[in-house]
């Protein structure tokens, strides 16, 4: 089987060796003499060096082994093992390595330098890309062994097994926790990209339209400017652990896109403008121009001390599949007009207070009637048919004026 990635490389340079030996010698062949692998790193005070070596001050220091003092795996490594203490170079930008990475060491100038101006210690700076793959980097050895590992990855695919991961013995280790993961897949790179990768497909690519490259370049000038936040790839039962990816705004986890002119495929939950006499919102897979699109599988948006304010120079859309919800203690609509119920309404509302006017006054003008009619007569006498209706059109007028006619005015929903 042809050997791919680091290892063709070692098969070049050294076509008698093989195994572990193999990859230190293109290693040492690299002359890669300040370097070295890593065997352990604090991250906390359960680490049994955190004290020793400045507490707090020591989170994310190394403890590193040159590439060419061992070939052993730390999870085997003896405790008498002559490491080197690395911290990190940079203050504001980390970059931990996890264990059996091999990270560049420079000597700088240490925090004693006032007092002695000879004072220096290790850092690290980087580590070294060996399988071109933002998940890790480390090295697969078996300790004590130059045969290859029992359980196989991604890394040991690429050096010329054809076994794929299994549950056997041998697992390389990574940390006390980190495991490995085959279904992260490096991003798919685009010329002028600056990509910043995650070890667990969460990224940030600074890039620009690549015509017919990319499913967000349909559309736009090559080099107009987007930029795509993602956290949690598409998984893909096809692709193997090393084959590249782009981002799916559609099914990758978490998306920010912030755009230009491009023309992105989004597939939003609903797309129902019925409410819309006119100008309609263009559908958001088919807009082309400057965005910014967020999709997740659940959004909130809190303001913890202050107003939360949406502006647009056109319109707001509110758009669900299930319905509209809002819970508050006041809702204040200013507007010229309101439609209720379909955007072609022509019944006016009703105004609470006229309304109550007009009401009481035609109740007061029946009851005065009603009244009148208790003891209505005419020239012959009294008039039986409007006597004996008289009460119960009182009773009724008289029950409607105390009860009904404030309910008809609402305490809380006002219009102009």
């Amino acid at each position: 089987m042809s050997k791919t990635g680091f290892a063709a490389i070692n098969n070049v340079n050294n076509p008698e060796t093989s195994g572990v030996s193999k990859t230190v010698d293109a290693l040492n062949l690299a002359n890669i003499s300040s370097a070295g692998r890593v065997v352990s790193i604090i991250m906390d005070d359960t680490h049994p060096s955190y004290a020793k070596l400045g507490g707090p001050k020591s989170i994310g220091a190394i403890q590193v082994v040159d590439i060419k003092k061992g070939t052993f795996d730390y999870s085997v490594a003896k405790k008498n093992q002559d490491y080197k203490i690395a911290y990190p170079l940079y203050p504001g930008i980390k970059n931990y390595p996890v264990i059996n990475e091999i990270v560049y060491i420079i000597t700088q100038p240490g925090k004693n330098l006032t007092t002695d101006t000879s004072n220096i210690i290790n850092y690290y700076i980087s580590v070294v890309n060996l399988w071109n793959h933002p998940h890790h980097n480390g090295l697969p050895y078996s300790a004590g062994s130059d045969s290859p590992a029992n359980s196989k990855n991604y890394i040991d695919t690429s050096l010329g097994s054809t076994n794929k991961l299994t549950t056997a013995t041998g697992t390389i280790k990574f940390g006390e926790y980190f495991k490995e993961r085959s279904n992260i897949y490096p991003l798919q790179p685009f010329e002028g990209d600056f990509i910043l990768e995650g070890r667990w497909g969460n990224s940030i690519r600074f890039s620009g339209t690549a015509p017919q490259k990319n499913n967000w370049s349909s559309e736009g000038t090559q080099g107009d400017a987007i930029t795509i936040i993602r956290n949690g790839q598409t998984d893909d039962t096809v692709k193997n652990g090393w084959d590249f990816t782009t981002e799916n705004i559609n099914t990758d986890a978490s998306s920010i896109y912030l755009t230009t002119t491009q023309k992105i495929p989004f597939q939003a939950a609903s797309t129902n403008y019925f409410s819309y006499k006119e100008n309609t919102p263009t559908l958001p897979d088919q807009y082309s121009g400057k965005q910014i699109l967020i999709n997740s599988g659940r959004l909130i948006f809190n303001s913890s001390e202050d107003h939360l304010m949406l502006s647009s120079t056109k319109t707001i859309s509110l758009s669900s599949n299930s319905g509209l919800n809002i819970d508050t203690n006041r809702v204040v609509f200013q507007t010229e007009n309101i439609y209720l119920g379909t955007k072609s309404a022509t019944e006016p509302l009703v105004l609470g207070n006229v309304l109550e006017t007009l009401l009481t006054d035609i109740v007061n003008i029946l009851l005065d009637i009603s009244q009148q009619s208790l003891t209505a007569a005419n020239s012959g006498g009294p008039i039986p048919t409007l006597n004996q209706k008289a009460p119960g059109w009182i009773k009724t007028l008289a029950k409607l004026k105390s009860t009904s006619i404030p309910l008809i005015k609402s305490k809380y929903n006002f219009t102009a």
